[in-house]
């Protein structure tokens, strides 16, 4: 089988009307493969009702231009394209590289002959990688609540009388008192308060030793008085960079819940100040632990009898 015939063979696929179209192609661009030289594949592309040949070989891509009857031979060494891309669309196939720092742009008929041409440039050139947008965390949409602070305005570094809290990172909060510079601290969680003297115990309990937060009777007592009938109390546990802790109990009403509701704490798991709290040994008697009970005790919130079953757990006997 000669050149021509190879060619005219691998054009079949596209049928016997186009290979007449491209009959003088062929023997043009079969006087120009070199002996050490294979056909590896062949298609047609048109322009303005004008057909083209396209072979591809062992060495190179190889073409004719078309200008006014005359056919001008064009070759593409195989080593020196880059950057191919080949993108099948309805009607054509367009083949895009870059020949000697040239944008090169072929379109190729879309037929049964083009489909194995295209693989064929797409095995020696490799399909390009499609760059998968890495997902970007998404922040979380900003949330603003203005607060009334019925305990632990004392635990912040300012004092004013117009409080915002606000979020705009995953786990972390900014609490701005009277438009001043914000203050950021790590979100532990929040809690809904449902029973305020149970909510004061778990305060004191949560808060480290010099606290500015005083006992659970005190506590408690300022909480009810703030409530109100319309209104609900929320515990903010909150932490500082350098580890101290800062609950904050705020007033809230229904709007205030939802918004806390949108708010996202840290990952990290916290643990109670009585979670914590190494067991007692009876070489150790544990004085806070029972000074803790029995203001819990005076304040109504543990029973005689609960206290004396505290005290004894705690003394271990």
């Amino acid at each position: 089988m000669n050149i021509q015939e190879q060619i005219r063979d691998l054009l079949k696929p596209a049928g016997k009307q186009v290979i007449s179209f491209v009959e003088e192609d062929i023997d043009i661009l079969s006087t120009h493969i070199e002996d050490d030289e294979q056909i590896k594949s062949a298609t047609t592309g048109s322009k303005k009702l004008t057909y083209f040949l396209f072979l591809l070989t062992s060495k190179r891509l190889l073409t004719l231009e078309k200008d006014k009857k005359v056919k001008t031979f064009v070759s593409y060494d195989v080593n020196a394209i880059s950057n191919l891309v080949v993108n099948r669309k309805i009607f054509a196939v367009e083949v895009d590289f870059t020949y000697l720092k040239n944008e090169i742009k072929l379109k190729l008929t879309n037929d049964n002959a083009t489909k194995p041409f295209a693989t064929e440039l797409e095995n020696i050139f490799g399909i390009p990688e499609k760059t998968i947008p890495q997902k970007k965390e998404k922040e979380p949409k900003a949330i603003k609540l203005n607060m009334t602070i019925l305990n632990g305005k004392e635990q912040l570094k300012e004092s004013g009388f117009n409080y915002v809290l606000q979020q705009t990172k995953h786990g972390y909060v900014d609490i701005v008192v009277d438009y001043k510079e914000p203050e950021t601290f790590k979100l532990i969680k929040w809690e809904r308060v449902e029973n305020v003297q149970k909510s004061a115990s778990s305060i004191v309990g949560w808060t480290v030793i010099g606290s500015k937060f005083g006992n659970a009777g005190a506590i408690a007592g300022a909480m009810g008085a703030n409530i109100g009938k319309d209104k609900s109390v929320a515990t903010l546990f909150l932490k500082r960079e350098n580890g101290e802790k800062v609950p904050l109990v705020i007033k809230c009403d229904k709007k205030d819940l939802e918004k806390l509701s949108l708010l996202i704490v840290a990952e990290e798991e916290e643990t109670t100040q009585a979670a914590v709290t190494p067991p007692s040994t009876t070489s150790s008697i544990p004085t806070d632990e029972l000074i803790k009970l029995k203001e819990l005790m005076d304040a109504g919130i543990l029973t005689q009898e609960e206290f004396d079953a505290k005290k004894k757990q705690l003394l271990g006997i």
